[in-house]
């Protein structure tokens, strides 16, 4: 075993651990090596008994596929003592704000191969509601439909199944896919498992709050909310994907949270607060004016009021080039507000 000591694991056991293990739980080979994100080939040798010096990345990701607690033991062994991710005991979550990922505790779960993550993202993108076959046609082969999509849809609708019943926790609310009609449904009851799910819980309280004129809670809600994304909706998947119209729904949210917590910020001075809601999110929506006036007013607050103008000039080429129209009343009156603080700051200077 590369970079680790490999007398500790015997090849004929480890063979019968994996063959043993994927034959208990009804997986094929070719669906292992999904789930796994091991080559098929390599499996098999593995099983075979043919690998000398499996590597113990591979190994992992088998156990962890499996769920099967002595091959992870003894990968955990050959790395000298090592301690080896353990997620006994803990659920399976989904995570959609920003890269699609699965994880059971610190451990991050192989999702399958591009398309069997696109369409694990387009479920995850509607929990609880159906996705129609020609949703899940128009994201993962558009106008390229290929001879054999339904027995494709059904082999990934499967894998994904399989994935979600390997890492059910007993005593936990059950993940799965179910057929509803002509498409199928990811149900999740528990919120905490998908972050999306989250997001909505979060976002819907701090309207309560808002509703209760109560804007310590409502800031404590929109914060949690936020901290939920790690980058854009759905990060890296197709445009198919990304551009649909939930997906776009959703972080027009994102985005309407983040203007009201900065508004809220921004009420009580606090500038630097602003800024650190506004940044990343300003990133994803170089066009939107409504964000980028308040990104002016913080940054001028906080005493940076030259960037603030360069912001301005930035946006406003932005526009000009992408709609051939220049900034609205919200944009220009962020500037002039700068303009203003500039020209009060010269005539007090000695």
């Amino acid at each position: 075993m590369k970079g680790s000591s490999s007398t500790t694991l015997d090849q004929s056991a480890v063979a019968d651990i994996v063959r043993t293990a994927r034959t208990r739980r009804g997986v094929s080979q070719r669906d292992l090596a999904a789930r796994s994100g091991i080559g098929l080939r390599t499996l098999r040798e593995i099983e075979r008994g043919r690998v000398r010096d499996p590597r113990s990345e591979s190994l992992r990701r088998l156990a962890t596929a499996l769920q099967e607690p002595e091959l992870l033991t003894r990968v955990g062994e050959a790395q000298d003592g090592e301690s080896t991710l353990s997620y006994e005991g803990e659920p399976l979550v989904l995570r959609i704000l920003g890269r699609l990922s699965a994880s059971r505790g610190a451990s991050e779960l192989a999702t399958g191969t591009p398309k069997q993550q696109w369409l694990l993202g387009l479920m995850a993108l509607q929990p609880n509601g159906v996705v129609e076959r020609d949703e899940i046609i128009d994201v993962l082969w558009g106008d390229r439909l290929p001879d054999s999509f339904g027995q494709l849809i059904h082999t990934y609708i499967s894998r994904v199944r399989l994935m979600l019943e390997a890492h059910h926790v007993p005593g936990t609310d059950r993940m799965a896919v179910v057929r509803r009609g002509g498409g199928y449904e990811l149900l999740i009851d528990d919120y905490s498992r998908l972050d999306i799910l989250a997001f909505d819980r979060l976002t819907r309280a701090a309207e309560c709050a808002r509703a209760d004129d109560d804007p310590v809670a409502e800031r404590g809600f929109l914060g949690d909310s936020l901290r939920l994304w790690r980058g854009r909706l759905l990060e890296g998947m197709p445009p198919a994907l990304q551009q649909h119209p939930v997906a776009l729904e959703r972080s027009r949210r994102r985005v309407t949270a983040a203007l009201r917590l900065t508004d809220l910020a921004l009420s009580q001075g606090q500038y630097e607060e602003a800024l650190v809601w506004l940044g990343p999110i300003a990133r994803h929506e170089p066009l939107h004016e409504g964000l980028h006036a308040r990104l002016v007013t913080a940054l001028a607050g906080s005493g940076r009021r030259a960037e603030a103008l360069e912001l301005f000039i930035s946006v406003d080429r932005r526009l000009r080039e992408e709609s051939g129209i220049g900034p609205g009343d919200e944009l220009r009156s962020a500037q002039m507000a700068v303009l203003r603080e500039e020209t009060a700051a010269g005539l007090h200077r000695p």
